[in-house]
C-alpha cells in the first residue's frame, strides 16, 4: 500500500510538471499571428522597463507567473526552419579587407586572388557556424552564397535581434594601456582647439581627479563627429594614440559615455585566447563577468607585458569599445576576467563571440527577410493532420483489438505524448522533421511496449492464472524485454548525439527523451492504471482479439536460404543503382550538392500557394526544389519566394541565357503569374553551397558507425556476440535495402531522407531485440537444438511483431497518402524501412545469429539448451516453463 501511495504521488508530480510545461506551447499555437505579435511587442517593452527597475526575487516570480498565464513564448516549443520558417540573412564581406600580413602569407603560399576569396569565405562561414551553434539555434542553414557572401537561416521568431548582433559582431579583443591624466588633458585640449572650441562644451569633466571625461548620450553623435574631424588633422592626436568610447550605458545607469585616450598598439590581443566563459560576478551581485584563459605562448607574453605596467590603467577593448579600465595591480599570467556590469545574456553572447574568434574580415548584414517553412506551410499542415489521423487510427485499433486493455493503452499513449512535449518545452528543444521522425519512432516503441505487456498478460491468462496474478507476471516478464530494447535504442541515440551534428543531433535528442517517456508511461503509468482498474473491479477479465493462433508453428528458418538470396539480389541491384546515380550526381539533393539560390517575385492578384510552385518546378525537371515564402521582417509574406534548386545552370540546346536557371524557372512558373513569364521577376540569382557541409556528412557516417559498435558491445554483454552480429546485420540490410529502393525509384537523398534512415535504424533495432530476448528466455526451456529455439521464439513473438509493424504503418501510410509532396519521400522511406525491419528480424537477424552459432561460436550453447544449461534465464514468478504463442 505504501509503495502504491508513493507511486501515485510521483505520478501526480510528473503530471503537474508536464501540464506546467506543455500549457504555454498549446496555448501559444492557438493564438492567431496578430495576437502573438502584439504580445511579443508588449513583453519587449515590459522587459526594458523592468530591467531599469531591477526587481527583487519575489517580484520576478510574480512576473514569471503572469507571463506563464499568457503562454510565455520562452516556454514554447520552437519549430525549425522546415516546419515554421524563420529569419533569412545574407552576410557580405570584402576579402580585400583581410589583414595585410595574412594576405601576404597566402600569396606567398601560391594563393591566387580567387583562392584567397574562397579561403576567406570558408573561414567566415565556419566562424558564423560556430557562433550560431553555441547560440543554440537548432538546425540552422548556413551556406556559402556566391563568391563573397554567406547565407544564414535561423529558425523561429525568438531572439532574432540577439542572433543578428552576434553573427555580425567582429569580437576583436584588445588590452590597451590608458594614457596618463596629464597627457589626456593635453590631447583633449588640442582637439578642442582644432575644432574651434566645439569639443569641450559637449562633454563633462568628472569631479574625481583622473576619471575619464563623460559624454551625455544626446551628444554622442556630435562628439564622435568632432573627434573624427580632429583625427583627420595632423598633430592633433598623437600617432600612437586613439580616442575610444565606453559601452552604451544601461537604462538604470547615468546616461553618459566615457572617453578614453589609449595606446593605439595593444598590449595584448585575443588571438591567444583559448577559452572564455560567462559567470556571475560575485563582487557585483546581479551582474555577470567573463573569465578568459590564454594559451601558453600568449600567457607568457601577456604576463611579461602586464608586469611592465603595474600601476597603470589598462582598457579592456572589444570591437573598439572600452568595457572597463581597471588598474593593473600585479602581473597577470594566463587568465583573467572582463567586467563591465554585464547582464547574463549579454555576457554569454560576448563569451560565444570571443570563443569563435574575431572575424577574419569585417562582415555586414546585406539583406534580411522572414521566410516561411522550407517544407511549405501546406505540407506542414497536411503532415500534422495526417499524423493526427494516423495516431487516431492507432488508438481505435488498440481499443478494438485489446478492448479494456486498449483503453489503458490509449490513456498511456496520450500521457506519453504530453510528457514528451513537456520535456521538449522544458529543455527548450526545437522540433524539426528529424525530430518528428524521432516522435514517430517513439510512438511506435510506446505502442510496442504496451503490446509486449498485453501479450505477456494473455500468456499468463491462458495458463489459468488469476487476473491480478496475470497482470503481475505479465509486467514482470515484459519489463526485461522493454528495458533491453529501449536501453539499446538509448545507447544508439546517445552515440548519435555525441558524434552527430545538425539533424542527427536533433533526432537523437528527441529519440532519447521519447525513450525515457515511453518506458515511464508503459511500466509506471500503465501498471498504475491496471492496478487501479483491477483493484476497483472495473475490469474482471481481459478479452482480446488474436491474429496469431496459440498453436502456430511456422518453420521460418527453413526459408532462410531463399530469403538470403532474395535479399542479396535486391541489395546488389539497389546498391549498384545507387552507385551509378551517385556517380552521375543525381542521387543527392540540393541539401548535399548545392546549386542555385533565387529570390523570385510573382505578380498575382491572389496569394500563390507554395505547393503550386513546388509542383510546377518538379514538372519542369527540378529535383526536390526547396521553396520558401519570403517577406519583410514585419512578417508580411507576399508572393515573393526564396527558391533553392540543384546546380543545373544550362540544360538542353540553345543559348546559355535561354536555358539558365532563372529563365527556366520563369518559364516553369509562368502559369502562376497574372501576365505569364513577364510578371515573374528574378530579383537575385546566385550559386549556393550545400546546406549539409562535408563535416556534417562525415559526422553522420561516424556517428552511425560508432552507434553500431556500442550496440555490438551492449548486446554482446546482455546476450551474446552472435546476437549482436545478427542485430547489426539486420540494421545494415534495412538501410541498404531502403537506399537501393530509393535509387531504383529515381528518388534523391535529402535531409528528410536522412531522418527516415535514422528512424529505420532505431525501429529495426527495437524489433530485433524483442525476438532475441525471447530466444534468451527460452534457452533451456525449449526442447531441441538452437535452431528450434529460435523458430519457437519467432512464433511466440509473431503477434507482437505484426501488431507493432501494423500500428506504425498506420501512421506512416497516412503520411504518405495525405501528407503532401514535400514529405512524401520521408514517409515512403519509413514504409520501406518498417516492412524491411519486420522482414529482417525474422529472415536476416535470426538466420545470421544461427549461422554464427553453428560455424563461429563454440560455447556449447546447444548442449546447454538441451540440458537446461547456464544460459537459461530464470523463470519469472508464476511463469510457465514453456511459454505459449500469442
Amino acid at each position: 500500500m505504501t509503495a502504491s501511495i508513493y507511486r501515485s504521488l510521483f505520478i501526480a508530480a510528473v503530471l503537474v510538471f508536464a501540464v506546467y510545461n506543455v500549457v504555454p506551447t498549446i496555448g501559444w499555437y492557438t493564438l492567431d499571428q496578430e495576437e502573438r505579435d502584439a504580445r511579443l511587442e508588449r513583453w519587449r517593452d515590459e522587459d526594458v522597463s523592468r530591467a531599469s527597475e531591477r526587481p527583487g526575487w519575489f517580484a520576478r516570480q510574480g512576473y514569471a507567473l503572469s507571463r506563464w498565464l499568457e503562454f510565455d513564448r520562452d516556454r514554447v516549443i520552437n519549430f525549425g526552419l522546415d516546419l515554421q520558417g524563420g529569419i533569412h540573412m545574407v552576410i557580405g564581406f570584402d576579402w580585400q579587407e583581410l589583414d595585410a600580413q595574412r594576405m601576404q602569407d597566402l600569396r606567398d603560399g601560391g594563393y591566387s586572388d580567387s583562392d584567397i576569396e574562397t579561403e576567406v569565405q570558408q573561414t567566415v562561414l565556419q566562424q558564423i557556424r560556430r557562433r550560431v551553434h553555441e547560440f543554440e539555434a537548432d538546425e540552422p542553414i548556413i551556406q556559402a552564397l556566391g563568391a563573397n557572401q554567406v547565407q544564414v537561416q535561423l529558425p523561429g521568431e525568438k531572439d532574432i535581434e540577439r542572433a543578428r548582433a552576434l553573427i555580425t559582431r567582429a569580437a576583436q579583443l584588445d588590452f590597451k594601456i590608458v594614457a596618463g591624466a596629464d597627457e589626456t588633458v593635453d590631447v583633449f585640449s588640442a582637439i578642442d582647439r582644432a575644432v574651434n572650441g566645439r569639443f569641450i562644451p559637449l562633454v563633462k569633466k568628472s569631479a574625481i581627479q583622473g576619471d575619464p571625461i563623460q559624454v551625455p548620450v544626446e551628444n554622442y553623435q556630435l562628439v564622435a563627429e568632432v573627434i573624427a574631424e580632429a583625427s583627420a588633422k595632423d598633430g592633433v592626436i598623437p600617432a600612437d594614440k586613439e580616442v575610444l568610447f565606453s559601452r552604451v550605458p544601461k537604462p538604470w545607469e547615468t546616461q553618459s559615455y566615457r572617453l578614453y585616450l589609449v595606446e593605439k598598439e595593444p598590449l595584448a590581443s585575443g588571438e591567444g585566447l583559448s577559452s572564455a566563459s560567462a559567470v556571475p560576478d560575485n563582487s557585483n551581485p546581479g551582474y555577470w563577468q567573463i573569465l578568459f584563459q590564454m594559451n601558453n605562448s600568449a600567457a607568457a607574453d601577456f604576463g611579461r607585458a602586464t608586469g611592465e605596467h603595474i600601476g597603470d590603467p589598462m582598457a579592456i577593448v572589444i570591437d573598439d569599445v572600452v568595457l572597463s579600465a581597471p588598474v593593473i595591480r600585479d602581473r597577470i599570467a594566463g587568465s583573467g576576467q572582463v567586467t563591465g556590469q554585464f547582464e547574463g545574456e549579454e555576457a554569454r553572447d560576448l563569451a560565444i563571440a570571443l570563443n569563435s574568434g574575431s572575424m577574419t574580415v569585417p562582415v555586414r548584414e546585406e539583406f534580411t527577410s522572414v521566410v516561411g517553412a522550407s517544407l511549405g506551410q501546406d505540407s506542414v499542415s497536411k503532415g500534422v493532420f495526417s499524423a493526427l489521423v494516423g495516431l487516431a487510427v492507432v488508438g481505435v485499433f488498440m481499443l478494438v483489438y485489446y478492448m479494456a486493455a486498449g483503453v489503458i493503452a490509449v490513456i498511456s499513449l496520450v500521457l506519453n505524448a504530453v510528457f514528451l512535449l513537456a520535456a521538449m518545452a522544458y529543455f527548450d528543444m526545437t522540433l524539426t522533421l528529424p525530430g518528428v521522425a524521432g516522435l514517430i519512432l517513439t510512438i511506435g516503441m510506446a505502442v510496442d511496449a504496451n503490446v509486449l505487456i498485453f501479450e505477456r498478460i494473455r500468456e499468463e491468462l491462458r495458463l489459468g492464472h488469476s487476473l491480478l496474478s496475470s497482470i503481475e507476471n505479465g509486467f514482470n516478464r515484459a519489463t526485461i524485454t522493454i528495458l533491453d530494447a529501449n536501453v539499446t535504442t538509448l545507447i544508439a541515440a546517445a552515440v548519435l548525439y555525441q558524434f552527430g551534428t545538425g539533424p542527427i543531433e536533433g533526432f537523437a535528442v528527441t529519440l532519447s527523451v521519447g525513450v525515457c517517456t515511453s518506458v515511464f508511461s508503459a511500466l509506471v503509468i500503465s501498471r498504475a492504471l491496471f492496478d487501479f482498474a483491477a483493484g476497483a473491479k472495473l475490469i474482471t477479465k481481459l478479452p482480446m482479439l488474436s491474429v496469431v493462433k496459440p498453436d502456430t508453428r511456422i518453420n521460418f528458418l527453413s526459408g532462410r536460404k531463399i530469403a538470403a538470396i532474395a535479399s542479396a539480389i535486391a541489395i546488389v541491384i539497389g546498391v549498384g543503382a545507387f552507385g551509378m546515380r551517385a556517380g552521375s550526381g543525381e542521387m543527392f539533393g540540393v541539401d548535399f550538392t548545392g546549386g542555385t539560390n533565387l529570390m523570385v517575385h510573382i505578380e498575382s492578384d491572389s496569394e500563390v500557394p507554395v505547393g503550386d510552385l513546388r509542383q510546377q518546378l518538379g514538372d519542369a525537371g527540378f529535383n526536390s526544389p526547396v521553396v520558401q515564402r519570403a517577406g519583410e521582417e514585419t512578417g508580411d509574406l507576399g508572393n515573393q519566394f526564396l527558391i533553392r534548386v540543384g546546380d543545373v545552370s544550362v540544360v538542353g540546346e540553345g543559348s546559355a541565357e535561354e536555358n539558365s536557371v532563372g529563365t527556366r524557372i520563369k518559364t516553369a512558373l509562368a502559369s502562376l503569374a497574372a501576365g505569364g513569364a513577364d510578371d515573374i521577376e528574378i530579383r537575385s540569382e546566385q550559386t549556393v553551397g550545400p546546406a549539409v557541409g562535408q563535416r556534417l556528412r562525415q559526422d553522420a557516417v561516424w556517428s552511425v558507425m560508432a552507434s553500431l559498435i556500442f550496440i555490438i558491445i551492449y548486446v554482446s554483454f546482455r546476450f551474446e556476440l552472435k546476437f549482436a552480429v545478427g542485430a547489426v546485420a539486420a540494421l545494415a540490410h534495412d538501410v541498404l535495402l531502403t537506399l537501393g529502393i530509393f535509387a531504383l525509384l529515381g528518388r534523391q537523398i535529402s535531409m528528410p531522407m536522412v531522418a527516415a534512415v535514422l528512424t529505420i535504424i532505431g525501429y529495426s533495432l527495437n524489433d530485433t531485440i524483442v525476438v532475441f530476448d525471447r530466444v534468451r528466455e527460452n534457452l533451456g526451456n525449449i526442447q531441441g537444438n538452437f535452431e528450434n529455439c529460435v523458430n519457437v521464439s519467432i512464433n511466440q513473438t509473431l503477434a507482437r511483431t505484426l501488431l507493432t509493424s501494423l500500428t506504425t504503418l498506420f501512421v506512416v501510410v497516412v503520411l504518405f497518402l495525405f501528407g503532401g509532396e514535400a514529405i512524401n519521400d520521408f514517409a515512403l522511406a519509413l514504409i520501406v524501412g518498417v516492412i524491411a525491419g519486420t522482414y529482417s528480424t525474422i529472415f536476416i537477424a535470426s538466420p545470421v545469429t544461427l549461422l554464427w552459432q553453428k560455424y563461429v561460436s563454440n560455447t556449447g550453447v546447444e548442449k546447454a539448451a538441451k540440458g537446461g544449461g547456464g544460459n537459461a534465464s530464470k523463470k519469472a514468478k508464476g511463469g510457465s516453463k514453456q511459454p505459449s504463442n500469442a
